[in-house]
């Protein structure tokens, strides 16, 4: 019982968390949010292809969902290098 509430209660802290940084990233700049995206995206990318290389080298053999991730992870890569995941603001 005291598991339960001790993770039940890191949850909450941590939804809080989440929540308090996203309220304060609306009031940022436009250009600063287009920076945050691009490095994230770069983090994103990069966790995928580790996780994917990772997995093959625990299982010891070739897997076709950590090669999927792989290439998924090298594709967000390149394409936010290329900058064709950049979202466009939209002009009121």
């Amino acid at each position: 019982m005291e598991k339960g509430l001790l993770i039940l209660f890191i949850v909450f802290i941590g939804v809080g968390i989440v929540h308090y940084i996203s309220m304060k990233a609306i009031k940022i700049s436009e250009e600063k949010k287009s920076i945050f995206r691009k490095v994230f995206y770069y983090f994103y990318g990069l966790v995928f292809f580790a996780q994917g290389i990772v997995n093959m080298i625990e299982k010891g053999e070739f897997v076709i969902i950590s090669l999927l991730m792989s290439l998924i992870g090298v594709t967000v890569l390149i394409l936010n290098f290329l900058g064709k995941i950049e979202t466009k603001a939209k002009e009121e």
